[in-house]
C-alpha cells in the first residue's frame, strides 16, 4: 500500500510492515514456550541418556501439532481481511481498465472524494496496451528487469541466512552454551529451552531493531541504517557467544 503514503513517511509505513514479523516471532516463542512448559509440568520425563526411548514423550506429538494449527490462526485471519481489502489504484485502473471503482477504493482508503476521469484513463491505457513479452516490454522495461533480478536474487539470499536460523536453532544454542545439549534433557524440556532462548533473544535484539528502523530510517536513510544494524548485530552475537 505504499501508493497510498505520502514521500516524507514511504519508508517508514513500509518497515513499519516489516517490523510486524518482529511481533510475531515474539508471540510464537512466546506461545511455544507456554504450552511445551505446561506439557513439560505435567508429563516429565529422564533425559535421552537415561532412556532413549521414553525421553520423547509420546504426548509430544500432541504439542507441537497444537502449536501448528495455533500458528495457522493468523494466517487464515489475515487471508480473510486480505480478501476484503481492495486492489491497489494502479491495478484496478492499468489492469482492469475501471477508473470508477479506482476511485471509489482510493476515496474508501483516502477518505476523500475523487472523481473518476475515464477519458484520460483509457488514453494513459491505450499507451501501456502491450503484451507481457513483448518487444515493447523489453524496450521500456529492460533496465527494471535487471533491477528486479537483482532485487529477486538478493532477496532470497537473505531468506536463506535469515529462515534457516529456525532449523539450526536447536545446533546453535547448545554450542553457545544457552541451552542444555540435546542427550541431556528430555523432548519437552529441549522445546522449552529452545522455545525461551528464542523470545529472549528475540526479545532483546529482533523486536527492538525492527522497531529503531522504524523510527529512524527517514532520518539516517536504509543504507546507513543497514550497516549500523549489521554492526550492532555483530556486536550482540559476540557478547553473547
Amino acid at each position: 500500500m505504499p501508493e497510498y503514503t505520502n514521500k516524507k513517511t514511504r519508508e517508514a509505513f513500509i518497515t513499519a510492515v516489516f517490523a510486524m514479523q518482529g511481533v510475531g516471532i515474539i508471540f510464537a516463542g512466546l506461545v511455544s514456550m507456554t504450552l511445551s512448559s505446561i506439557f513439560l509440568s505435567k508429563y516429565p520425563a529422564k533425559s535421552f541418556k537415561e532412556d532413549q526411548v521414553f525421553s520423547t514423550q509420546p504426548e509430544a506429538d500432541y504439542l507441537w501439532r497444537i502449536v501448528l494449527m495455533l500458528g495457522a490462526l493468523p494466517a487464515l485471519l489475515t487471508y480473510y481481511w486480505r480478501m476484503k481489502m481492495p486492489e491497489t489504484g494502479c491495478y484496478t485502473a492499468l489492469i482492469e481498465g475501471n477508473a470508477k471503482q479506482t476511485a471509489i477504493d482510493m476515496g474508501r482508503v483516502l477518505e476523500i472524494e475523487i472523481q473518476a476521469d475515464n477519458d484520460k484513463l483509457s488514453q494513459f491505457k491505450a499507451s501501456n496496451d502491450y503484451h507481457l513479452l513483448s518487444k515493447e516490454f523489453f524496450r521500456r522495461h529492460g533496465l527494471h528487469g535487471l533491477h528486479l533480478i537483482g532485487t529477486t536474487n538478493t532477496w532470497f539470499l537473505l531468506d536463506i541466512a535469515f529462515y534457516s536460523q529456525n532449523l539450526t536453532q536447536k545446533d546453535v544454542f547448545p554450542a553457545m552454551g544457552l541451552t542444555h545439549k540435546a542427550d541431556t534433557v528430555n523432548a519437552l524440556r529441549e522445546m522449552f529451552e529452545t522455545s525461551q532462548t528464542m523470545f529472549v533473544v528475540a526479545l532483546l535484539s529482533t523486536f527492538p531493531g525492527y522497531w529503531f528502523i522504524v523510527f529512524f530510517i527517514e532520518k539516517i536513510g536504509w543504507f546507513r541504517i543497514q550497516l549500523i544494524g549489521f554492526f550492532m548485530m555483530s556486536v550482540f552475537m559476540l557478547i553473547i557467544s
